[in-house]
């Protein structure tokens, strides 16, 4: 068991722990048992003595009250009174019980006696002899005002009382009725004080009681206190110098001092464990010490082989990054020798010199270098890198500039001279010049100069062999430019031929499917505008062609014809087709460029027939019109006046019909008439009879009349002022204009309305607008409205009929005279046709002065 408990540190330090504990509990479990007792020992005796002492009190104060009933009945005769002091009978006899029932002690069993002797005197002495007084009172019987001991005496009930000795009576006191009651009254006051008495034995019993717990706590606390200093902290104290010891220790070992803890690894606790293990791990590290060390002697060596490896390294690195260096500048040179070769064989290397000399420079390690041009008059145009003006104009001025002597001999020419200046370097040195001719191909003339600039180093021979091949590709890339700007001329001169054409072209050239238009083109087809003249110049015929054949109504037809141009079914007709829903018509042919007896290209040429197209379709349709005009009253005037020649006709009919053939002949009169004088106005041969005219009763006769053909219109003439509306006019062609203007306004109101001429004067003109109130006309039939034959297309208008020629009459007769007539219309709210002629005065001097 002993060996148990040093096994574990831990068990001892529990061991002293749950001892300390247990003391501690069963000393605080038996003290609270002793003071909780004698507390509700206590607190039971002093609840006694409360509830006698609150019983007594009460007892008296309903005594007193049942002793003031019964003097109230003697005084007053209220029996209730007595009633009430008979009814505590029970209650007294109660209490009188309870006290009997609770005596402990002799002097709580005389008064119990005192109490019930009491009771029996007052209720069977007292109380009947009162009655009987009381009633004898107020039965007359007794008359005094007070009570005489006699006469209560001598009433029955006392005299039966005092024969029985319940009442003590002398002749000379009477009734003896205070002594009892003395007798009781003392009792009670003795038991009260006995009572009070024990009351404050209970509370010196609870207060000692209370000193008891205080001194129990107390000494508890010092008990503690004793064994904590008897036996843990000795405890604890030994168990703590045994651990620092291990740390001193620990210290020790860090400062590499040699520890013994020899006399504590016998020990089998934790602090044994622990001593044994720091042991071990002191030879551990003593061990791995000596370990290290020799490591460290071996890596000393292997650093300074290492050193002297990195040492080898760094020569090779430094070696390898000259290379690397020398390798970055070669493929920098390659890199712009393959820009330079690019550029020069670019489109725009016209543009690129200044980049061609820069990257010159660079690849031949030069500070400074120029690309000198020299056109066909011996004139030179310099493109320069690092070449200030001054010596730009040594280089050409000077007589032994490289330059000259080049262009003297005719060949590479060399040059080196010293220095003596600081810039731009900062001290003397050595200028190292060259200038190779750029010459031409064709006829080996000089066309440009390569000039470059070394200081310090000459040109090495690769350099000169890179500048030469230099040269070579530039007098080809001179030579192409040269090409390039000849087609460029020849193309722009091509597109100004194209453009001059008035039909829309394109020309697609074989070889190279490159696509030419002419501006034309783009005013056709303004769908073309949305896209760049960039993206234009790179579509192929095939992209052209699709966008072109987005806006064609008839795309199939457009798509088939084209698929043919590039076969051996090369169409040699036209198609005709409409775009952007017949907004335009166009006829397309192509041709085919044959040079030399090869074909070279395709020619496509759209030309606008839509004017055509649309003069076509109002022939066909005024022919279909004046047909179906003329054939309705002629097929009336065959067949009325065959009915009159086949029959015997009542006169009324004959009459009836006649008049009829004489409408539809008027009719037919009025429509030749008009195609006459359109086909007049056309041939220029219209004359006009004019003459001084007012205008005004001309005006009301023409109202008058077709007021009187038209029942569901109203007409009113508005004038301005009342002076009269002169023109300088044909009176004849007048009245055929007003009356198509009313004819119009009459036939386009068909559901009625009001219609109203209103006329004005100007400065110099007179103006006639007439309104009306009827179906209008379309905001896009307007600017055709006075076209011949010329109908608007929909169903209000298609009921109504006409040729299309008053309208077309009407602006003839006003240009006739020297007019103007415009419309203003807004559909189904009715139309203002305006006519504005000069006035009489301003006619008469124009007249003149054209005469004249």
């Amino acid at each position: 068991m002993n060996r148990w408990f040093k096994q574990k540190l831990g068990r001892d330090i529990m061991v002293v722990l749950y001892s300390f504990l247990v003391v501690a509990l069963v000393g605080s479990g038996i003290a609270y048992w002793y003071v909780e007792d004698r507390l509700a020992a206590n607190e039971a005796r002093l609840r006694e003595v409360d509830e006698r002492i609150s019983r007594l009190n009460t007892l008296w104060d309903e005594w007193q009250a049942a002793q003031y009933d019964s003097r109230g009945y003697l005084l007053f005769g209220d029996t209730a009174a007595l009633e009430r002091a008979r009814s505590k009978e029970n209650e007294f006899q109660q209490e009188i019980n309870w006290f009997k029932s609770v005596v402990q002690t002799r002097q709580g069993e005389i008064f119990a006696d005192d109490l019930q002797n009491f009771h029996d005197f007052y209720f069977d002495v007292i109380l009947p002899v009162t009655l009987e007084y009381g009633q004898s009172r107020s039965e007359g019987d007794v008359s005094e005002t007070f009570i005489d001991p006699d006469t209560v005496a001598s009433l029955p009930t006392a005299q039966r009382l005092i024969e029985q000795g319940a009442i003590q009576f002398s002749p000379e006191r009477g009734i003896d009725t205070l002594g009892p009651i003395q007798q009781i009254e003392t009792s009670l006051t003795d038991y009260k004080t006995l009572m009070n008495s024990e009351k404050e034995i209970v509370y010196a019993e609870w207060r000692q009681n209370n000193n008891i717990l205080q001194f129990l706590w107390i000494a508890s606390i010092v008990s503690f206190a004793v064994l904590i200093l008897l036996f843990v902290q000795p405890f604890l104290r030994r168990q703590s110098r045994l651990i620092s010891r291990l740390a001193v220790a620990s210290d020790r070992l860090l400062k590499g001092e040699i520890v013994d803890l020899s006399d504590q690894m016998d020990r089998e606790d934790e602090i044994g464990t622990m001593s044994r293990s720091f042991n071990k791990m002191a030879e551990t590290l003593r061990d791995n010490e000596r370990h290290l060390i020799e490591k460290n002697h071996e890596l000393q060596a292997q650093q300074e082989e290492l050193i002297a490896q990195q040492e080898e390294l760094q020569a090779q690195q430094q070696e390898l990054e000259e290379i690397l260096e020398q390798t970055q500048q070669n493929e920098q040179h390659l890199a712009y020798r393959n820009e330079l070769t690019e550029t020069l064989a670019a489109r725009d290397s016209l543009t690129a010199y200044p980049e061609i000399i820069e990257k010159l420079v660079a690849i031949t390690d030069s500070e400074v270098g120029a690309l000198v041009f020299v056109d066909a008059t011996g004139s030179f145009s310099v493109t320069s890198h690092g070449l200030n003006e001054t010596l730009t104009r040594q280089l050409l001025d000077s007589e032994n500039s490289v330059l000259t002597r080049a262009m003297t001999l005719r060949t590479t020419v060399h040059s080196s001279k010293q220095v003596a200046s600081d810039h731009p370097l900062p001290y003397p040195y050595y200028m190292y010049e060259t200038a190779v001719p750029v010459h031409d191909p064709t006829d080996d003339s000089i066309i440009a100069f390569i000039y470059l600039v070394r200081y310090k180093d000459r040109f090495t021979q690769t350099q000169m062999g890179d500048i030469m091949s230099f040269a070579r590709q530039l007098s080809l890339s001179l030579l192409r430019m040269r090409l390039f700007e000849e087609m460029t001329r020849e193309k722009g001169k091509t597109e100004r031929i194209l453009d001059s054409i008035r039909e829309a072209v394109i020309y697609v050239e074989h070889s190279t499917d490159d696509v030419f238009v002419n501006r034309p083109l783009y005013e056709m087809f303004p769908e073309l505008d949305d896209i760049t003249s960039r993206e234009l110049a790179e579509l192929s015929w095939n992209e052209w062609r699709e966008t072109i054949a987005t806006t064609v109504d008839q795309e199939d037809d457009f798509v088939t014809y084209t698929d043919r141009l590039f076969t051996d079914d090369f169409p040699h007709d036209s198609v005709s087709f409409s775009i952007r829903k017949g907004e335009m018509n166009l006829q397309m042919y192509a041709e085919r460029i044959v040079v030399g007896g090869l074909s070279k290209g395709t020619l496509l040429v759209f030309r606008d027939i839509t004017s055509e197209t649309e003069a076509e379709r109002l022939k066909s349709e005024f022919i279909s019109t004046i047909s179906h005009e003329l054939r309705t009253p002629l097929s009336s005037i065959y067949g009325f006046t065959e009915l009159m020649v086949k029959k015997q006709l009542p006169n009324e009919k004959q009459a009836k019909y006649l008049q009829t053939i004489h409408a539809e002949t008027e009719r037919l009169t009025h429509l030749v008439n008009d195609f006459l004088d359109v086909q007049r106005m056309e041939a220029g041969s219209q004359m006009y009879d004019r003459e001084q005219l007012d205008i005004e009763p001309v005006i009301r006769d023409m109202m008058t009349f077709y007021e009187a053909s038209s029942l569901k219109h109203q007409f009113e003439l508005v004038t301005a002022d009342d002076r009269p509306y002169e023109l300088f006019a044909d009176c004849q062609k007048f009245k055929q204009l007003m009356s198509n203007l009313l004819s119009n306004a009459v036939k386009y109101s068909p559901h009625g309305g009001k219609i109203t001429i209103e006329l004005a004067h100007h400065d110099q003109s007179v103006s006639i607008k007439v309104k009306d109130e009827g179906i209008g006309i379309p905001s896009e039939a307007l600017d055709r409205l006075f076209d011949k034959f010329y109908r608007v297309d929909n169903s209000d208008s298609r009921e109504i009929g006409g040729t299309g020629l008053g309208l077309p009459i009407c602006q003839e007769i006003v240009r006739g005279h020297a007019g103007q007539i415009h419309v203003e219309s807004v559909q189904h709210k009715g139309s203002t046709f305006t006519v504005v002629i000069p006035s009489y005065e301003h006619a008469v001097r124009e007249e003149a002065q054209t005469t004249a």
